[in-house]
């Protein structure tokens, strides 16, 4: 599946701080972690922002936080803060391809294909992404990352 580079960045921003609670994170890590460029998750942050799913804060101890429950966060309603245009492909993108002909009889298969599609997209949460990255690191034998102390250990 393929799927527009912001909405990629901008839901594994989301998830990043989700499993952070309470923490805000500096762009510089969020880039490293999402394996981006500052000013390019900058622009996807703001727009987040905008949309009231998170806050920021300047200064040292400042950066951004995640401010809505991932139950609440539709990733829908991200892909729409984010994307201009239809963001979601199954199968790799060729060349030549492009909509369908009105007339075409299959047409009305693909439209509620689709349709269904969206829909179960729009039923998906920040949450259920947790949820499943979780389940994917488990069976792997990952675990799954512990939240960061700000405090250092004194030795």
């Amino acid at each position: 599946m393929f799927l527009g580079t912001r909405l990629g960045l901008g839901v594994r921003a989301l998830y990043e701080l989700a499993i952070l609670p309470g923490r805000r994170s500096a762009v510089r890590d969020l880039a490293q972690a999402c394996g981006t460029t500052e000013a390019v998750l900058r622009r996807i942050l703001l727009r987040l922002r905008a949309a009231g799913y998170l806050e920021a804060q300047k200064g040292r101890a400042g950066g951004f936080r995640l401010v809505q429950d991932p139950q609440a966060i539709r990733i829908a309603a991200v892909a729409q803060v984010l994307e201009e245009e239809p963001v979601l492909t199954l199968g790799r993108p060729r060349r030549g391809l492009g909509p369908l002909p009105p007339d075409c009889p299959t047409l009305p298969f693909w439209q509620a294909l689709e349709e269904r599609f969206l829909a179960e997209l729009d039923k998906a949460t920040l949450a259920d992404v947790i949820a499943l990255a979780g389940e994917a690191a488990r069976s792997a034998g990952r675990a799954r990352p512990k939240a960061r102390s700000r405090r250092r250990s004194r030795r």
